[in-house]
C-alpha cells in the first residue's frame, strides 16, 4: 500500500510520512551539534533542502532516509584546521546516521559575489536553514531564473557520467552484485535520467528547481537525441525519487538498463556539448590550472578535457585511465 498518499505533502519530501520527517528532523539536530560550533549556519541542500527528497520504501513498508545529506556551511574564514575538522566530522556523522554528510564550507563575506553556477542557483532558491539566520542566503545574488549557463548542464552529465563509469568499472568485475550495490546502481542509473531531462529543460530555456514544474514542462523539450527516451526516463526517474520502492524493481536487470541509458547517455552528452559550447574560464586561468594539474599549456578549462574523458571511457575508446579521470572530477566537478 502506498502510505505516502495520505499526506499532500511532507516536510523533506512529497509523499514521505510523518515518521520520516520526524526521523530527518533528529538527523539534522545531530548534525547541528556537530558543526554549529565551527559555523556561523548551516544550510540543507538537494531534495530534502526543496521538499522534494526521496523516501526508502522499506519491506515492511516504513520509510527511511534515503538521499545524501549536503549542507553549506558558512563560515567567517576557511583554513586547513577548519577543513580538517570538517573532514573528521563528515566521517564521524556519516558512520552515525549510515547516510554520506557533505559539509561544505562558504565564506560569509563571500555570498554576494557567488558565482552563477547551478549548485548556487539552486542553493539560492531551493533550501533549508538548519541553524543560523534564516534569511543568510539573501546576500547572494539574484540569478535570473532563464540566465542558467549552459555550461552548467556539461557540468552536470559529467557528474552523472562518473556514476554511469561507476556501474561500468563494477560490471566489468566477475562478482555479482551485492544488494546495496544493485539500489546504489539503480539509483545512479536513475540519476543519470534525472540529467537528461533537466539538460533537454535547459537547453529549451525551460529548466525550473521544481520536479513538479519539471515534470510539466518535459514534455514540451524541443528535439534531442532519443527524445521519447528522454522524457519517459525522466518522469520515471522522478516517480522513483518521489517514492523510492526499490522492492518493486526486484527484477531490474542493471547490466541491460545500464548499457541502454549509456547509449543514450553518449548521444546526448556530445549532442548538448556540441548545441551549447562556451567557454568556462579565462585563457589565463585555464594556462595555470592545466599547467598545474595536467602539465599541458592548454587554453581550455581541465574540465573541459574531462567532457572528452568521460565520453571515451563510456564509449570504449578512452583518451585517459579510470583513475586519471577520477582524480580530476573529484577535482573539477
Amino acid at each position: 500500500m502506498d502510505s505516502g498518499k495520505h499526506r499532500d505533502m511532507a516536510k523533506y519530501t512529497q509523499r514521505g510520512s510523518t515518521a520520516l520527517d520526524q526521523c530527518i528532523d533528529g538527523h539534522l539536530r545531530r548534525i547541528a551539534e556537530v558543526a554549529q560550533p565551527h559555523a556561523l549556519a548551516g544550510i540543507l541542500l538537494g531534495g530534502y533542502g526543496r521538499g522534494e527528497g526521496s523516501p526508502f520504501i522499506n519491506p515492511d513498508g516504513t520509510q527511511s532516509p534515503f538521499n545524501d545529506y549536503d549542507l553549506i556551511v558558512v563560515v567567517d574564514k576557511k583554513s586547513k584546521e577548519l577543513r580538517r575538522k570538517l573532514n573528521a566530522q563528515e566521517t564521524q556523522l556519516t558512520e552515525e546516521l549510515g547516510l554520506p554528510v557533505d559539509l561544505c564550507p562558504y565564506i560569509s563575506s563571500h555570498l554576494r559575489r557567488c558565482e552563477f553556477s547551478l549548485l548556487n542557483y539552486e542553493m539560492k532558491y531551493g533550501h533549508k536553514v538548519v541553524w543560523g539566520d534564516e534569511n543568510i542566503l539573501s546576500a547572494m545574488p539574484d540569478y535570473p531564473h532563464s540566465a542558467i549557463p549552459f555550461s552548467e548542464g556539461s557540468r552536470l552529465l559529467l557528474n552523472r557520467g562518473k556514476l554511469l563509469l561507476d556501474i561500468q568499472q563494477r560490471l566489468a568485475e566477475a562478482t555479482p552484485l551485492t544488494e546495496e550495490e544493485r539500489i546504489r546502481f539503480i539509483k545512479f542509473i536513475h540519476k543519470a535520467l534525472l540529467a537528461l531531462g533537466d539538460c533537454a529543460l535547459l537547453s529549451s530555456s525551460q529548466y525550473d528547481i521544481s520536479y513538479h514544474v519539471k515534470k510539466e514542462r518535459i514534455q514540451h523539450i524541443g528535439n534531442c537525441p532519443a527524445r521519447t527516451s528522454v522524457i519517459n526516463g525522466f518522469l520515471n526517474a522522478v516517480e522513483l525519487k518521489e517514492w523510492g520502492d526499490f522492492q518493486a524493481l526486484e527484477n531490474y536487470d542493471i547490466a541491460r538498463e545500464f548499457n541502454r541509458v549509456r547509449e543514450i547517455f553518449l548521444r546526448f552528452m556530445s549532442w548538448y556539448r556540441a548545441q551549447h559550447a562556451q567557454r568556462e574560464c579565462s585563457i589565463p586561468k585555464a594556462i595555470a590550472l592545466n599547467l598545474k594539474w595536467n602539465r599541458t599549456l592548454d587554453t581550455n578549462h581541465p574540465r573541459e578535457r574531462l567532457y572528452d574523458a568521460i565520453l571515451g571511457l563510456l564509449g570504449n575508446n578512452p583518451i585517459c585511465s579510470a583513475e586519471k579521470f577520477y582524480q580530476l572530477q573529484r577535482r573539477f566537478s
